[in-house]
């Protein structure tokens, strides 16, 4: 049995989160693709990004904070990956951001003739960062979603932050021509650095959020946060999620989504 998200076909419901394997290329070389459906990099902007500057990662009781910044190379380092992303076996998706609606659209112009990537994943909502989280404003969210679907042809994704009341930006992002959410990024946090909170420990808040919207929601939904168990997993799609990203998980364990996927492919009579 395979497994459709909007489309695209995966082999398993188990999704990369953008961020912790970088662009892919050194995880990848070490470590297989068994037991993901689908790779999602890094978030890439149009320019190289210094990032903050450090400390960048601390550890907490049941998480990680991190303030990486978005630190990339830029779309026309990211450009020459292009060897390895045709070399894994399984779909690759974009995920990119900007600072301004220009740049989303020239990174959307970019992608669209790429055959190698069957989606993006507009990344609106990185909590450590100054100008790029469009989505603590609504009106930023229809803006961002729809100056990348005007050039975009492809399936796209957008990954918004947990809210008090997440349909005021889901509706948006929808509206604005988005196939997909992922609900949700990281949760702002501050102990000795502002930054986002991931792990276990937000994994409670995001069900809840999930819980009372999801029936509500006529798109497929990536669900984000907290994933370390195959208990995680389920629970994430027994609420409605068509696909489940894994993030922090992979420092603890890079065979992650491979023991994951041991344990659900009877459940689910999943294709090896």
């Amino acid at each position: 049995m395979s497994w459709s998200l909007c489309g695209i076909e995966l082999r398993t419901p188990l999704v990369t989160a953008s961020g912790p394997l970088g662009w892919g290329k050194e995880f990848f070389e070490i470590f297989s693709t068994r037991g993901l459906g689908l790779f999602i990099p890094k978030t890439v902007t149009l320019n190289p990004k210094r990032g903050n500057s450090p400390p960048r990662i601390e550890e907490t009781i049941g998480g990680l904070i991190n303030s990486i910044g978005l630190e990339n190379e830029g779309v026309y380092e990211w450009l020459r990956l292009e060897p390895f992303y045709r070399s894994l076996n399984i779909p690759v998706m974009a995920s990119i951001t900007g600072s301004t609606l220009d740049e989303i659209s020239k990174l959307g112009e970019i992608i669209d003739r790429l055959d190698y990537i069957v989606g993006i994943e507009l990344n609106l909502s990185c909590p450590n960062v100054k100008g790029e989280n469009w989505s603590n404003n609504p009106k930023s969210i229809f803006e961002a979603t729809s100056a990348l679907r005007n050039v975009y042809n492809k399936i796209i994704f957008v990954k918004l932050a947990p809210k008090d009341d997440p349909l005021l930006y889901i509706k948006p992002a929808i509206d604005g021509g988005a196939d997909g959410l992922t609900l949700f990024n990281t949760f702002p946090a501050y102990q000795s650095i502002n930054g986002g909170l991931s792990g276990p420990v937000i994994k409670p808040i995001y069900v809840r959020l999930l819980k009372e919207i999801v029936d509500k929601v006529k798109v497929p939904i990536m669900a984000s946060g907290g994933v370390f168990s195959t208990s995680d997993v389920l629970e994430y799609l027994n609420l409605g999620a068509s696909a489940v990203q894994i993030g922090t998980a992979f420092f603890k364990d890079p065979d992650i989504a491979e023991i994951i996927y041991s344990d659900l492919k009877d459940l689910f009579n999943l294709r090896k």
